[in-house]
């Protein structure tokens, strides 16, 4: 990884359309503290498939940066964020980083996973911060269930599967936000009947590109206006087998 000062420059060079308020100098610090235990930890057991620093700036850390903006742009206060499928941390530890008003939940399958993500959250000095071992659909029979604000996700499954894993654990009236790619209308268009049947109405699809790079981004985000009906979700097999 570079120097903070050359991690500094090419984090603003690459970000553009973030509030500038994202990268003030503790925020650029915990920013930076991220990428350092990712390179050092992914010596160890597998993390992340991007390893250049310059792709983790951009892949990463800017990725996530649009992210904490739409966040702010739809929960006003200092609500509770729940990202599912967390993996490497992303994008729960880039979030925290930046948005210290808020509470942080990272959820994961893989344990060991989940013990890097709190004690990289622990380096960089955020405090509001929990990162949980299970299963989604484990998770959402607990008292997880319908208590955040905003869910989050990004690179886990096609919407019409990941509706059914996030959506049961947003309060009425929260937002789910997912990340997406280039196919992120069709999957909208996919995800209908289970966005509904879940309790959520579709909002809007926010495009957004990264400097230097020529793949399509947005964030899809949904309103929660209805309670979810107990038997949702389903065990995995069933949700992925047939989907919603």
């Amino acid at each position: 990884m570079f120097d903070i000062n050359t991690f500094s420059n090419k984090l603003k060079q690459y970000s553009e359309g973030i509030p500038e308020k994202f990268l003030s100098d503790i925020s650029v610090e915990r920013l930076y503290k991220i990428c350092l235990e990712l390179e050092e930890k992914s010596k160890l057991f597998n993390l992340t498939a991007i390893t250049d620093p310059d792709e983790v700036i951009k892949k990463h850390i800017v990725d996530c940066l649009f992210l904490a903006s739409e966040i702010e742009n739809w929960d006003k206060g200092n609500g509770k964020i729940l990202d599912v499928g967390s993996g490497a941390g992303f994008p729960s530890l880039p979030v925290a980083a930046v948005l210290d008003d808020y509470s942080m939940t990272a959820l994961d399958s893989t344990a060991k996973k989940i013990n890097y993500i709190k004690n990289t959250s622990d380096i960089i000095g955020v405090t509001d911060f929990d990162a949980v071992a299970s299963r989604a659909e484990d998770a959402a029979k607990t008292n997880m269930r319908e208590a955040y604000d905003i869910v989050t996700a990004r690179a886990v499954a096609r919407l019409s599967v990941l509706a059914e894993l996030c959506i049961p654990f947003l309060k009425v009236g929260g937002y789910f936000i997912s990340m997406k790619g280039a196919a992120a209308e069709e999957e909208v268009k996919e995800a209908e009947s289970a966005v509904k049947k879940l309790g959520c109405k579709f909002c809007k699809i926010v495009p957004y590109t990264i400097s230097n790079l020529p793949d399509k981004r947005f964030l899809v985000i949904y309103k929660k206006i209805s309670s979810t009906a107990a038997i949702y979700p389903r065990n995995y097999s069933q949700i992925s087998k047939k989907p919603l």
